[in-house]
């Protein structure tokens, strides 16, 4: 292993262990992957383990294509959408994806996440919500290659039912802009929350 790929191993370690103890991600759900750059390489979490037990052994590498390479073992099942990025925007090196509930509840009938706070609005473009049902399908990946077509400068997205996936030039950015993305989504509906109780 080149120090190079200690060094991204390391930084989704730290962004998954953040992500997990804040609570964003419970359980084995989620995912994240980061590009080598330069290459054609993805480091994707492996299937089947939390955030909270990522380490330099349970990542998987794969080509742009998918094809697993060396001895890892079974990449996310949500491998084609992190593709379906990464085959569309050189500039990105992170994708961190979570079943964040506070953006999945404001997604479940949206069109998009409000940029409610003046940190959202610094931080964030606009944050779209792909209604497409089911995870890591190739239907739901071509929804993802669309939309990187149609917003070149997209920084996030959400898919309703399913959460977040935050982009970024690398992994800890893209952890970071999933959790400001839930965040102004938890504000969000708090302040439709209001509103509804006002009116009543």
């Amino acid at each position: 292993m080149t120090d190079e790929i200690k060094k991204i191993k390391d930084d989704m370690i730290k962004a998954a262990s953040r992500a997990y103890h804040l609570g964003l991600q419970t359980g084995n759900g989620g995912n994240l992957s980061s590009r080598v750059p330069g290459t054609d390489k993805i480091i994707i979490k492996g299937s089947g383990f939390s955030f909270g037990e990522c380490n330099q052994d349970n990542f998987v590498m794969v080509d742009i294509n998918g094809e697993v390479i060396g001895e890892g073992g079974k990449p996310s099942r949500e491998l084609l959408t992190h593709l379906a990025v990464y085959r569309n925007r050189s500039d990105i090196h992170g994708i961190f994806h979570t079943h964040a509930p506070w953006s999945i509840a404001y997604a479940d009938d949206a069109t998009e996440i409000p940029l409610i706070t003046d940190h959202s609005r610094s931080k964030l473009g606009p944050i779209p919500v792909i209604r497409v049902k089911g995870h890591g399908t190739k239907v739901f990946a071509e929804a993802v290659e669309k939309l990187m077509a149609e917003k070149p400068e997209l920084g996030a997205f959400v898919q309703t039912g399913h959460g977040i996936f935050g982009l970024g030039k690398n992994i800890i950015l893209a952890e970071h802009n999933a959790e400001l993305i839930e965040e102004t989504a938890q504000i969000a509906m708090l302040i439709s929350l209001r509103k509804a109780l006002l009116n009543k």
